[in-house]
């Protein structure tokens, strides 16, 4: 059966996965069933890395199709990237207007969105979940004005000050970036239906105004938690856990903390206030002396219990390298993750598939390595400083070594490769064989004086033509942090077919000069600009057909 022959029931099915432009760009001039159909079904609108000219597209096709805005019930919008997009969007569609909006999801959102945003949230009685990112503060003077709506899910980067207004809210779900451990405690206190709760950082800072304090109710609908970075030590997360007596699922990781390191404890919390508790997620480290080396090791091997490998499956790994020691459940959670040499047990080192972005000591490809990643999108090769009789020298990946790196790392999910500082010491043919392995790299990551010298090789910058679409330059040192005019050309020969670079560029001219040689680039990058680019960008962006983004402005 050919795909239009499908009924419109699983069609409708197939294109909620679907990007809304996606939908209209492949099946609006189809014929007048699939144009008609696509006017009709609920829309998921994400225009996060979305190209200005296609961003400025679909506008036009809303705005021509009014209707559509009814049904719209996801919506993303971001200034990560792109710039103004936020501000672009809500001055021509206010949100008001998307009446059946279930979903708002808002990355990079900036204060001077804020007063836009406000009068508009007021007026979306329908909406279950929303979400922002990376703005600090107005949290309560957003929140304030959802209280009319049916939001259930929420994701915001902090709650200071804002905590008591989840008393009015039926909140089930609550992802916060950063968190005190007063906020924490107020938000178990006030938000009684809270089933999930995520917290990228838990801070234990307090001030002489505001000390600890101690809930003493509990939060008996909370089923999972999530703790995804902590200084707190474990007296303060016994006090918590001992107020959630359902929680199921429970994720912790906490560096340099030895008071976390103690199996004993945890089996008896576990007993005593988690009855109910299925998964237990953890990674804990500390630094140690080599006098403290058995203590630790002591201390790991505990977590092999039976209480903890035979009764609850909790298995773990732990790692000892350079004065750190870590230890951590498997399957491992987190997305992110660093393998350099060291002595582990090495025991199930297959439960690595959540890791996307993977930090690989060059020394661990000099011999076969028990580790296994298979979903690494985002790969960065470090140095790693070893002594042994014949070297102090940092070790380097060789040609040799490449069948090794094979075995580590499924190469062939890899988007993303980021080469470190490197003293010049890796060599252009070895990227070249290391490219070669990577059939789906589009992106790079290189100190600009690196890819300088690698960019003198034909050879690769031949490959490096055909492959890479994203460019990312940084620089340690500030003296030769901006691009010149040399190096433009030198990336012209090298990238012309780059759609997005990020590098700091010092003055108008180079920026003009790299929008005028790169015709296929949609976003461009500069961490850093001087007043002179900042007043050119807001003279001539509106023309552009190109998102330009900065972090600062210098004088």
């Amino acid at each position: 059966m050919k795909f239009e022959e499908l009924p419109n029931e699983i069609l409708i099915e197939c294109f909620q996965y679907l990007n809304a432009p996606d939908v209209f760009n492949s099946f609006d001039r189809l014929n007048y069933r699939f144009y008609t159909l696509i006017r009709t079904i609920p829309l998921r609108l994400n225009f996060e890395k979305f190209k200005k000219s296609k961003f400025n597209q679909f506008c036009q096709i809303i705005l021509s199709n009014p209707e559509l805005k009814h049904k719209i019930i996801s919506l993303k919008l971001s200034n990560e990237g792109t710039r103004g997009q936020i501000e672009e969007f809500l001055s021509v569609f206010p949100l008001n207007e998307f009446i059946n909006l279930r979903s708002l999801l808002l990355i990079d959102l900036k204060e001077e969105n804020v007063e836009q945003l406000r009068p508009m949230l007021a007026l979306l009685s329908s909406l279950y979940y929303f979400s922002y990112t990376d703005l600090e503060y107005c949290t309560l003077e957003i929140l304030s004005e959802l209280l009319k709506s049916e939001l259930r899910i929420l994701s915001v980067p902090q709650c200071e000050g804002s905590t008591s207004i989840l008393k009015e809210m039926s909140i089930t779900s609550l992802t916060l970036f950063d968190c005190t451990w007063n906020e924490l405690l107020e938000v178990l206190q006030y938000a009684l239906s809270l089933k999930y709760l995520k917290i990228d950082q838990l801070c234990r800072y307090t001030h002489v105004n505001n000390p600890l304090k101690f809930y003493t109710g509990k939060a008996v609908h909370l089923k999972q938690l999530i703790i995804d970075d902590t200084n707190a030590d474990f007296e303060m997360i016994e006090q918590c856990l001992k107020r959630t007596p359902n929680l199921t699922i429970f994720t912790i990781k906490a560096g340099n903390c030895v008071s976390m390191i103690n199996a004993d404890r945890w089996q008896h919390l576990t007993e005593s206030s988690l009855l109910h508790l299925r998964v237990f997620n953890f990674y804990f480290s500390h630094s140690y002396s080599t006098d403290s080396y058995n203590d630790i090791l002591n201390k790991f091997q505990q977590f092999q219990s039976n209480f903890w490998s035979k009764q609850h499956q909790w298995y773990t790994n732990y790692e000892i390298h350079n004065g750190l020691a870590s230890i951590y459940t498997i399957p491992y959670v987190w997305n992110q993750y660093t393998l350099v040499t060291s002595n582990s047990n090495s025991g199930n080192l297959n439960g690595f598939d959540n890791v996307t972005e993977l930090t690989l000591s060059q020394m661990t490809t000099k011999t076969n390595s028990p580790y296994y990643f298979s979903n690494v999108k985002s790969l960065e090769l470090i140095n790693e400083y070893y002594c042994d009789k014949n070297s102090d020298q940092p070790y380097w990946l060789e040609k040799k070594q490449m069948k090794f790196l094979n075995k580590i790392v499924n190469l062939s999910n890899i988007k993303h490769l980021k080469i470190p500082e490197s003293d010049y010491n890796l060599s252009s043919s070895l990227l070249l064989e290391i490219l070669k392995e990577l059939p789906y790299v589009s992106s790079l990551e290189i100190t600009k004086g690196s890819l300088i010298l690698f960019a003198m090789d034909h050879e690769l910058r031949k490959y490096l033509n055909t492959k890479i679409t994203t460019l990312s330059l940084y620089n340690y040192k500030f003296a030769d942090a901006y691009i010149k005019s040399d190096e433009i050309d030198l990336l012209l020969k090298t990238f012309s077919d780059l759609e997005q670079l990020r590098c700091n560029i010092k003055s108008s001219v180079h920026l003009s000069l790299i929008l005028r040689n790169f015709s296929k680039l949609s976003i461009t990058n500069s961490p850093t600009i001087f007043k002179e680019v900042h007043s050119w960008i807001q003279e001539n962006a509106s023309k552009l057909n190109v998102y330009i983004d900065f972090y600062s402005i210098d004088d």
